[in-house]
Order: C-alpha cells, then sequence, then structure tokens
C-alpha cells in the first residue's frame, strides 16, 4: 500500500493500527535480534505464529510452544504491526497483565482478599458457585487482569499475585520482533470516500476483518472515483500491501462484489495463489515431441519391467492426473504380491530448472468447485505423467509379498516401467466389492488391454479389498476425524450451482487408501534409515492435540455423559466408534477436530526433539510419496527414494534450505486448503440464496447468553446464533454456565399472541434444534455469509435442505468439483 505511515490510530473507526515502512518504522520499535533470540532460550520470549480471531479482530493468539494454553495478545497496537500467520517473537508480560479467565474473575477476587490479608483461601474454592458465576457474567466479554480488577486500587505484591494459581489465567504478550512476513500482503475489499471526505484519499475496507481499514491515496484509485464514488458501492477491489509506493493503479478490480467470480477470485488473491499459466520458459522443460514421447531406450535398462503386470488405476471417473496404481497376484505358496506404482514425477521435474523452480514455489494443486489450480502444466498432469491404460509410463514401485493376515514378508522399492491395463472408477471397483459372485460382462467396465479380462481385474480387486480390510484392523489405534464435504452440480456455462451431493466415502475409497497409507509409511521408513541420506528426509510429522483445548473439548463431553479414557488417538477413536447417534458423532468429530494441530512437512535433522511421530496414523514415521502430481513433497520423496536406490545423486540443498522449502509447503498446504473450503462455503451460499430460505436439523455446539453456536451436521457448517431478534417474552431468559459436571444451559421464553402464553425452551450442547439457514451479502465483511435463525419449538420440524441436495446429475450438467470424491488435503 503506497505511503501506509499517514494511517493513524483514530482513524478508520479505530480499526487497526497504522502500517509503517517495514524497512523503516516497524524494526525501530522491535528489538536486537541477538536480544531477541536470548530471551527466547531463557524463556521471557516465545516464538510462533501470530494468529488473528477472524470474529474478533482485536484478538491475537500465539500457540505455546510447549503445548500450554495459547498466548492472548488483547489489542492491535501490541501486534506491532504484524499481520495474521505472521512468524514473531513475543514477550511475556508481567502477570499482573494477563488475561483473567471469564470463568476464574470471582475465584481470582477471593484469592486476593484473601491473600492481602495474610490467609490462605478456602479448600472449597474452586467449588461450584453458580450464584457468583452469575454475577461474574457481566464481565466475560472485558479483558480483566489483575490491575483492572483492583477497584480499590489497593498496592498488590508480586508476592501476593504470584501466589494465585496460573491456571485461572490466559497468558499475554506483546510482539517484540518479525521473524518472517508470511502474509500474502494482498487483501481483497470495497473502496469508499474518506469519513472526513479527505478528497486526497479513499478509504480501503477489506473483506478480511483481520486487516486494519487502509487509507489510498487518490491517484491509486480509478480515476473516476473521486467524482463518482457510489459507482464503485459493489465493486470488489484487490489490493497488495507494498514497501515501496507503486508507479502503477493501486488497486485492481475483481467486478460486483456479490458475484461468483468476484468472490472467487479474492479467495485467491488473499492467500496468495498463484492462478497464471505457465510460461514458455517453464513449457520448454518438458520434452518437445510432447505429442509423441516415447520412452527413451536406455531408460528401460535403468529401470523394473512390469509392463506385462495386470496392473490398473482406481480413480474418480472425470480424472485426467491418474498419478497412482495397483497390482496383485495370488502366489501358488498362498502368499500375495502387490504393488503400488506412482508416477515418476520427477524423471520429467530436475532439479533447478524453471520447472522445478515454479512447482517449488506453489507446491501444491489448489481445489476450487469449479476448478482445479494445478501445482504443474497439463501437458504434464494429464499426459507424459498420467498412468492412462495402454501406454507405457515411467513409475516408482512399492512391492511387498504379504501372507493372508496383511503381514509384509518381503518387501522392495524399485524405478520402473508400467502398462496399465484399465482406468478403473470407484464405482467400477465399488461394484466388484458389492457384487463378488456377480457375473461381470465386458461391457460393464471400460476397455481392458494387455490380453487381461474382466474377471481377471475382479480376482485382483477382491483379493486388495480383503487384505485392505486387514491392513485397516491393524491401524485400529488410527484416528480419522472425516467431516462432511460437498460437491456440487453446476451449470457449464455460467458456473453457477444447481444442486449438491454430500461425499460419501465407500469402501472402494477405503481400499485405495489403504495401499496409499502403506506406501507412504513404508517409503518414510526406507529413507530414515538409510544412513546417507539419513539428514534430508522429508517426513510428514502430526503433533498431538493442543492438550488444554483437548481437555475442554473432553469437559465439554463428558458434562452430556461421553466419557473418553485418556489422550492417545486410540482413545479418541475408540470413543468415536461408541457413538451411535449421528448428529452427536458429526459433533463429537466436529469438537475433537478444532483441537487438534495441523500435521506438517519436515526435514528429519530439523525437528529438535527427534518426535517424528504422526499422532492420528499413529504411526512412529510418515512422508507423502504418493501424489506427485499435486504435491511437491511427493517429488522431493521421490528424489531421494532414488538416491537410496542408486538411481541419481541426493538432494543437493542442505538440511536446512530443505527445512524452509518445507516450511513453505506447509504455509502453501494452508493456504490452498482455506480456498478450497472458502469455494465451498461461497457456492453454498450462492446456492441457498437463489433458493432461498431453506430449514435444517442443527445441534447445538456452545451456549452464550444471547447467543448459540450451532453445527449443521448434515453438510458440516458451524453458525452461531443470536436469539435477541425473536419474538421473546424479554428480558426473561436464563443462563446458566458450565460449572464442574453440569452442562450450560440456556432458557429462553417465547411469546404467544393466540392464545396469549409464554412457552419456555431449554438449550442445551448436543441438543438438535430447528433452524432457517438465509444468505446474505454482508456489508461489513464484504461477502455472501450465511446465517441462521431459531425456529420456534412448536414448529413443524421440517428439512427443506434435501431439496437442494441430489444424489444423481442431470445429462446436460457437470459436477466440476474433479477430484472431490477424495480429499485432495487428506493424509494419503
Amino acid at each position: 500500500m503506497s505511503n501506509p505511515r499517514q494511517l493513524n490510530y483514530h482513524q478508520n473507526n479505530n480499526r487497526g493500527n497504522s502500517r509503517n515502512n517495514r524497512n523503516t518504522n516497524y524494526r525501530q520499535q522491535q528489538q536486537q535480534p541477538s536480544q531477541v533470540l536470548q530471551d527466547i532460550i531463557t524463556k521471557k520470549t516465545i516464538r510462533g505464529i501470530l494468529r488473528i480471531n477472524a470474529k474478533q479482530y482485536t484478538d491475537a493468539f500465539i500457540s505455546d510452544p510447549d503445548g500450554g494454553t495459547d498466548f492472548y495478545i488483547d489489542n492491535v497496537r501490541e501486534r506491532n504491526r504484524a499481520l495474521n500467520l505472521d512468524e514473531v517473537a513475543a514477550e511475556i508480560k508481567p502477570k499482573r497483565e494477563w488475561k483473567i479467565l471469564p470463568e476464574c474473575s470471582y475465584l481470582v477476587e477471593r484469592y486476593i482478599r484473601a491473600l492481602r490479608n495474610g490467609q490462605m483461601p478456602d479448600d472449597n474454592l474452586n467449588e461450584d458457585n453458580q450464584q457468583q458465576q452469575n454475577l461474574s457474567l457481566k464481565r466475560d466479554n472485558k479483558r480483566e487482569t489483575i490491575n483492572t480488577l483492583n477497584r480499590d486500587n489497593i498496592t498488590l505484591t508480586d508476592d501476593i499475585i504470584n501466589k494465585i494459581p496460573n491456571e485461572y489465567f490466559q497468558r499475554t504478550v506483546k510482539v517484540v520482533y518479525l521473524f518472517r512476513r508470511r502474509h500474502s500482503m494482498k487483501t481483497a475489499g470495497l473502496l469508499r470516500k474518506m469519513p472526513d471526505n479527505n478528497p486526497n484519499f479513499a478509504l480501503f475496507s477489506p473483506m478480511d476483518s483481520r486487516i486494519p481499514r487502509l487509507m489510498i491515496p487518490m491517484n491509486n484509485c480509478p480515476l473516476d472515483f473521486k467524482d463518482r464514488p457510489n459507482d464503485y458501492e459493489k465493486s470488489l477491489f484487490v489490493a497488495k500491501i507494498v514497501e515501496i509506493p507503486p508507479d502503477k493503479k493501486f488497486a485492481r478490480g475483481l467486478g460486483d462484489a456479490d458475484t461468483l467470480e468476484a468472490q472467487s477470485k479474492a479467495i485467491l488473491m488473499e492467500n496468495d495463489i498463484r492462478d497464471e499459466e505457465f510460461n514458455d520458459e517453464i513449457i520448454k522443460c518438458l520434452p518437445l515431441e510432447q505429442d509423441n514421447w516415447n520412452i527413451p531406450d536406455e531408460e528401460f535398462s535403468k529401470r523394473l519391467d512390469l509392463r506385462n503386470k495386470c496392473i490398473f488405476t482406481i480413480d474418480p471417473a472425470t480424472a485426467r492426473d491418474l498419478d497412482d496404481a495397483l497390482s496383485c497376484e495370488r502366489l501358488e505358496n498362498g502368499h500375495y504380491r502387490i504393488g503400488v506404482h506412482i508416477a515418476d514425477v520427477s524423471y520429467f521435474v530436475q532439479e533447478q530448472t524453471p520447472l522445478d523452480n515454479e512447482a517449488a514455489q506453489r507446491t501444491t494443486s489448489v481445489y476450487l468447485v469449479e476448478r482445479v489450480i494445478p501445482m504443474l502444466p497439463r501437458l504434464l498432469c494429464d499426459r507424459l505423467c498420467s498412468l492412462n491404460p495402454n501406454e507405457d509410463r515411467l513409475t516408482y514401485s512399492v512391492i511387498w509379498i504379504m501372507d493372508e493376515k496383511g503381514n509384509i514378508l518381503e518387501e522392495q522399492f524399485a524405478r520402473s516401467v508400467i502398462r496399465s491395463c484399465v482406468k478403473l472408477s470407484y464405482e467400477h471397483a465399488q461394484d466388484i466389492i458389492d457384487h463378488p459372485n456377480k457375473e461381470f460382462k465386458t461391457e460393464d467396465f471400460p476397455t481392458i488391454t494387455n490380453n487381461y479380462s474382466v474377471n481377471d481385474i475382479k480376482e485382483i480387486v477382491l483379493y486388495l479389498y480383503e487384505i485392505s480390510k486387514i491392513l485397516r484392523s491393524k491401524r485400529s489405534g488410527a484416528l480419522t476425524l472425516n467431516q462432511p464435504k460437498l460437491q456440487y452440480q453446476i451449470k457449464p456455462d455460467s458456473k453457477m450451482p444447481l444442486s449438491f451431493s454430500i461425499y460419501q466415502q465407500k469402501e472402494s475409497h477405503r481400499l485405495v487408501e489403504e495401499y496409499m497409507l502403506l506406501a507412504n509409511m513404508q517409503v518414510a521408513r526406507k529413507l530414515f534409515s538409510t544412513e546417507s541420506i539419513h539428514d534430508k528426509v522429508i517426513l510428514r510429522r502430526h503433533p498431538p492435540p493442543n492438550s488444554t483445548a483437548l481437555q475442554n473439548a473432553i469437559k465439554i463431553l463428558k458434562s452430556v455423559g461421553i466419557d473418553i479414557e485418556g489422550n492417545s488417538s486410540d482413545d479418541i477413536a475408540k470413543a468415536i466408534r461408541n457413538i451411535e447417534n449421528e448428529s452427536t458423532k458429526k459433533l463429537l468429530i466436529h469438537l475433537l477436530a478444532k483441537s487438534m494441530q495441523l500435521a506438517v512437512y519436515c526435514c528429519a535433522s530439523c525437528v529438535p526433539d527427534n518426535n517424528y511421530s504422526h499422532f492420528a496414523l499413529n504411526v512412529d514415521f510418515y512422508t507423502h510419496f504418493t501424489s506427485p502430481i499435486r504435491r511437491y513433497p511427493d517429488i522431493l520423496v521421490h528424489r531421494l527414494l532414488g538416491a537410496v536406490l542408486n538411481y541419481n545423486d541426493n538432494l543437493y540443498q542442505a538440511p536446512r534450505a530443505l527445512e524452509q522449502i518445507a516450511q513453505l509447503c506447509n504455509e502453501k498446504k494452508l493456504s490452498a486448503k482455506t480456498c478450497s473450503e472458502r469455494s465451498a462455503e461461497l457456492y453454498l451460499a450462492v446456492l441457498i440464496r437463489e433458493y432461498g430460505t431453506i430449514s435444517d436439523e442443527a445441534v447445538i455446539v456452545g451456549v452464550k447468553d444471547e447467543s448459540l453456536d450451532i453445527y449443521l451436521f448434515r453438510i458440516g457448517v458451524p453458525l452461531r446464533v443470536g436469539i435477541n431478534n425473536l419474538p421473546l417474552d424479554h428480558p426473561r431468559t436464563d443462563y446458566k454456565k458450565m460449572s464442574n459436571n453440569q452442562t450450560a444451559e440456556l432458557t429462553i421464553y417465547w411469546k404467544e399472541n393466540d392464545p396469549p402464553q409464554t412457552i419456555k425452551q431449554i438449550l442445551k450442547p448436543f441438543d438438535v434444534i430447528n433452524v432457517d439457514i438465509m444468505s446474505e451479502f454482508d456489508l461489513n465483511m464484504k461477502k455472501l455469509k450465511l446465517t441462521a435463525q431459531l425456529r420456534h419449538p412448536n414448529a413443524e420440524k421440517i428439512t427443506t435442505l434435501v431439496n437442494l441436495c441430489t444424489s444423481t446429475l442431470p445429462d446436460n450438467m457437470i459436477a466440476i468439483q474433479q477430484r472431490q470424491d477424495f480429499d485432495p488435503y487428506s493424509e494419503y
């Protein structure tokens, strides 16, 4: 943004701080790097990623590196111009400035009174006192500290304060150093006149509430904006925050703010997704004879030739980038030879080429509802690397000899050449699994080549399926938190949504998943056990859940009679399996998923505690090997495996450089996932806007004094429902906070006129309620959003959501979300 130093705190409706030039004023307020590093060692300062609350922009958090409760930053100034997802150092503030947890303010007051009089608090201090909790309810939304709580201005020594239990507080910090700017520095929003009618500037109001409003020099606005600002009232712009005033126009118009196209562009720009065609320099890295390319003769001598084997793909029916294939043979001794064959993308993506550099910057394909933004050129994804039937293709193969109990007796890793004999869809494989005794006809499947028959394919699918069930049972301690995923049916021309369907994972999906997971696990073990590359191994690790968040979730679950005996993935998985009620199980998964940390890529030698394990999968070592067409870490893993097999040299990068690449992959993966989720939310909002108000059941996640947090469990959407606009007999609402083993509850009283009466409704977590769901354009957030309203308890319990849901697709329509019958951001 040009000239950001002209922003002042008193401007822009108190929406944040000024944005000084990062090379000057920002650094003037930072500590020296040497002092910061010393304070991190002595634990006076923490290092972490800043997370700003999208619903309350003044609140920000940093995870505790030691796994405790998040650190809290309670105002914009103390973020020191850091933006969401920036890596910062933050100084821990004195305990007297820590935030008192709302439910503990009364307890802290009692502690202060007792300690000030030289007494120790009563033993029963922690027992529930509902009356006092309700008295302190009015302070729930304030940022209470020891200093603000001390209304009598009595001197409180550090000795007194330090005797108050730490668990009554949330520790507070202030940013003192910016290690790395991870924010994309791009944002979409609306352009407005300045509130004071300053003719030299316009006010830019971002869609993302976590970014302060910005003053834009008028010469960087559209030429006629100064005279005709109302013409741009609903036009969406995207701005890039820069260090040096740009010479060109500041903001690029995206179109009307409430259109699909403009909102989709904004999603990509805000998440810094590269959405341009691959340039000629990149395309020149691919073989010149692209249409008639054949594997060079000398390559066959370097590889295992598997072209005569019965190998085939199982993918979505619309998939074009086929990067994995399976094979299985029943041996004479009753054992099985099972193979996982993955496209050798690293053969085409050579190190330190423009193609490699571009892939390393994108790091992942991005899956929107209406299209996919590929990591690699389509020529590579769909043709040269895609394991299309009856075409010779270069692969990496992992081959096992297994007994009938799924035990691995022998294992082989090799570069190979395969020739797939058929492209099966998940539906084809599922048909075989569902009808093992059916006599299938040739026309029931796509063309089968290499002299194999329908019966050959059927037999192998059933072999693979039986072994996959055994492999899955061996992973009983693994944790799967699958939440509902929507697929949209849209018009080919306008891309407008017509309906949606809910993805159902079937046995054919689980079959493929098991072998991909096994291949990833075994490749990780192979690489990690090889000393020559040990320091450069790229792993996928998943830290245990945030202990405080998990305990809070367990506390909520316990209050409604759901016990989780322990914190391991096995304990959590067992609790989920024991729940039969659909809404309860889905809410349980939703709550537990919120406590989970993100799985991350890392370079093995850069993990300080040598904790490489993957919590959800419950394994010691894991990596990503099976999707090199859409994930850059898989390409790195292929190169490492090639070095182990003496096909190529070790990676040229040093471990620290690889760790930086891994961190970029983590950032880009999160951005891609955010885009995918926001795209799905956008299409749902557009669909409901076109249809009108719909009704459905929801389950209550939590209750507050004036609102409910709900979860639309059929479609996996969380919303907040206010009660202020309901026809209630005000001010008659009763709110009881959660305490000990008692769940929170909100009692509301509906006002009836015919006949005149009051109807009482008690609302508690895990209750199923009926709501009306609407879609509207939020002028503050500058985007379409879903809202919900509680239906009267005596209203007919209906669900019109099903009217938008379809299980079949009209012939003249297409499902654009090509690979959403699998999760592109899953762990395999």
